[in-house]
């Protein structure tokens, strides 16, 4: 018997017209690892809040999910509510309190913990994840990905059986992606911990996963073995499928399809180009390529050092959030040039989501000034500076504001004096591929969902300079590559774009620049090529596979 599983659920949104899962059946060993992948909009996070009963969406169910045999609806509340353990797509959603150490001790005070105890298990998990340095933080001041990994930590406090991560990974920059992965390993590992997680970024997931699970239209298309999910996902030769595949097995099997045992990380690609190096090509690579006639981002780059005047200027920005903290930028000197697609790399807590608000004039440096085409923003109205500069925030709900998409995207067109205000906010829900969910109240859309919404908001606005905090967040691969090609149209068409991102593979395939910003100032800045040159982290797996010489004559061959 299974330890966790559903049989035959069926779940419908309030006035949904259609079902975000129909009979869905599924049963998940104790101590399984299994990740949950699939297209945005699939039913993953719908899926996932049903098995937590305290945040089960409001709407219509049929069929039954079971722990251990019972019924979920026929466990105690409080029993439960220890049983199962839940980090949500979103991480303010989760956070309650006002400091780390409070946020971490909230749980366990609501469950009678004694204190004794309370303050070991705070002492042992602070270590674990390495939040000793943050537990008199205020939670607010937190980056996104400091705020998943205290919610991940809290989650822990309880010692659940049974942990449900909804795309722990969107926030976290490459290293600290693959410090959170090993500690989710080790609690599966360690403590047996039945792991489900919903994930897009599957790279380096699926060489620890027992099973893949995919999900479209709410529905299960396969369950299996990572190994024969890559083989299955190249054998349909569908792109939303391809998208899905490891960038290192999409390489490998575009080279020899008929590989037994698919690579599923950059060693394995390596041993198996030792093995097969002299085969043949099976046939030509299914990777998406520009052809001559379509237009490529450019590869030059000024950074406003041509003797023009920048599009942008930072000039010795300081900033803190109080008297208190260390300062989170430090005289950072910056340009940005018109017609630049900067892609800005950081760990988190460096500062990124900070800088982009402050050169879009949402907050004020301590010292020092940000111009926009020579002007400064201090100088300039309200309207005029956000005319000329769009901003996406990292939390995509903070642009949301009325009870439907529809509502939202036509406020934002006739803020920006559309003529008719609906028509456009219909037509560029049909562009992103939202036009069967206008009527759909924001929250109950799916964080990538949420993430094209606001994006299509900001665009609407027709600004020169388009600032991004991390706009792939919470995008599967195929949508991913979809708002590449709507990003590479408004570049072409001549907006500026920067975006903090934590998504090399995006960031090498889109942007003409990369910067890396460190202890408040930024350290590297240049053509994409060579700053991935000798990168460990902050470079693409193909990067990392070219490292080595004779993979890097075979990838070569493919170019």
């Amino acid at each position: 018997m299974a330890h966790l599983g559903l049989e035959q659920v069926t779940f419908a949104y309030p006035d949904a017209a259609s079902s975000a899962l129909s009979a869905v059946t599924l049963g998940v060993g104790r101590g399984e690892f299994v990740v949950l992948c699939g297209p945005s909009g699939s039913g993953k996070s719908t899926l996932l809040r049903l098995l937590k009963r305290e945040v089960s969406p409001g709407g219509r169910m049929s069929g039954a999910i079971v722990l251990d045999g019972v019924p979920l609806q026929d466990w105690p509340a409080r029993e439960l509510a220890a049983q199962i353990g839940l980090v949500m797509q979103q991480p303010d959603n989760q956070l309650v309190v006002d400091t780390v150490e409070h946020e971490l001790a909230f749980g366990m005070e609501n469950f009678g913990v004694p204190q004794g105890a309370m303050r070991r298990r705070l002492a042992e998990m602070a270590g674990f994840f390495g939040l000793e340095p943050l537990l008199d933080r205020r939670t607010d001041e937190l980056s996104g990905g400091q705020k998943q990994l205290v919610n991940l930590a809290a989650a822990i406090m309880l010692q659940p059986r049974v942990l449900l991560l909804d795309e722990p990974l969107a926030q976290l920059d490459p290293l600290a992606a693959r410090e959170l992965l090993g500690m989710i390993k080790r609690l599966n590992d360690e403590w047996g911990i039945t792991v489900i997680m919903s994930e897009h970024r599957i790279d380096d997931l699926l060489p620890l996963a027992d099973r893949v699970v995919r999900m479209e239209k709410g529905r299960i298309v396969f369950n299996g073995e990572p190994r024969a999910f890559a083989r299955e996902a190249w054998q349909r030769r569908d792109a939303h499928w391809d998208a899905a595949l490891p960038s290192v097995t999409r390489w490998a099997l575009a080279r020899e399809a008929a590989i037994a045992e698919p690579p599923l990380t950059v060693k394995e690609a390596r041993a198996w180009l030792a093995q097969a190096g002299s085969l043949p090509r099976a046939g030509a690579s299914r990777e998406p390529r520009l052809s001559e006639g379509d237009s490529a981002p450019s590869r030059e780059t000024s950074g406003g050092g041509n003797g023009s005047v920048p599009l942008l200027a930072a000039d010795q920005l300081f900033f803190a959030y109080d008297k208190r903290s260390p300062a989170v930028l430090r005289g950072l000197d910056w340009r940005v040039a018109r017609g630049d697609w900067v892609a800005l790399f950081g760990g988190n807590g460096s500062g990124k989501s900070t800088l982009l608000q402050l050169l879009a004039g949402l907050r004020e440096p301590l010292r020092g000034n940000v111009r926009l085409d020579g002007t400064p923003l201090a100088r300039m109205k309200s309207k005029a500076k956000f005319a000329a500069i769009g901003y996406l925030a990292q939390n995509p709900l903070l642009h949301y504001a009325h009870e439907s998409l529809l509502a939202d995207l036509t406020a934002a067109a006739a803020r920006a004096g559309a003529a008719n205000a609906d028509r456009e906010a219909r037509d560029i829900a049909d562009r992103f591929g939202l036009g069967d969910l206008l009527s759909r109240h924001p929250h109950d859309l799916s964080g990538g969902e949420q993430q094209l919404g606001a994006l299509a908001m900001t665009l609407l606005g027709k600004p020169q300079l388009l600032l991004l905090d991390e706009p792939t967040k919470g995008l599967d691969p195929y949508v991913k590559a979809t708002l590449g090609s709507h990003l590479q149209s408004i570049h072409r068409q001549g907006t500026t774009l920067l975006m903090a991102t934590h998504d090399v593979e995006f960031a090498a395939a889109y942007a003409n620049r990369c910067a890396l910003l460190f202890h408040g100032e930024i350290v590297a800045d240049g053509q994409p090529e060579p700053f991935f040159e000798g990168n460990v982290f902050y470079a693409p797996p193909l990067h990392r596979l070219m490292a080595d010489g004779h993979a890097h004559r075979e990838v070569a061959t493919q170019r």
